[in-house]
């Protein structure tokens, strides 16, 4: 895979991956209205894990290792940030 393609792949994996801090950020500040914050937190990281596993190319040890990494990234985020939701809530 040309670098061209890979590092806009890689940069926008990486930074979908970090969705869930943002999604929950803007829904403590502005509220999402009737979005679901969990799921689309979930959603839009688990995007980011897809494109950072296809910016690996053709290596398909590489593609499984970022995409595992990326999926548990965002799950521990998504798990963290829950965590914290139903602890402060008294649920």
């Amino acid at each position: 895979m040309p670098s061209a393609i890979r590092i806009p792949l890689l940069l926008a994996g990486v930074l979908l991956i970090c969705a869930p801090l943002v999604v929950y950020a803007l829904d403590s500040l502005i509220g999402l209205g009737r979005l679901d914050p969990l799921t689309l937190s979930t959603l839009i990281g688990t995007l980011g894990a897809g494109l950072l596993g296809f910016s690996q190319g053709d290596n398909w040890a590489k593609f499984f290792l970022a995409l595992i990494a990326g999926l548990a990234l965002t799950a521990l985020q998504v798990y963290g940030i829950a965590f914290l939701v139903l602890q402060t809530s008294g649920v």
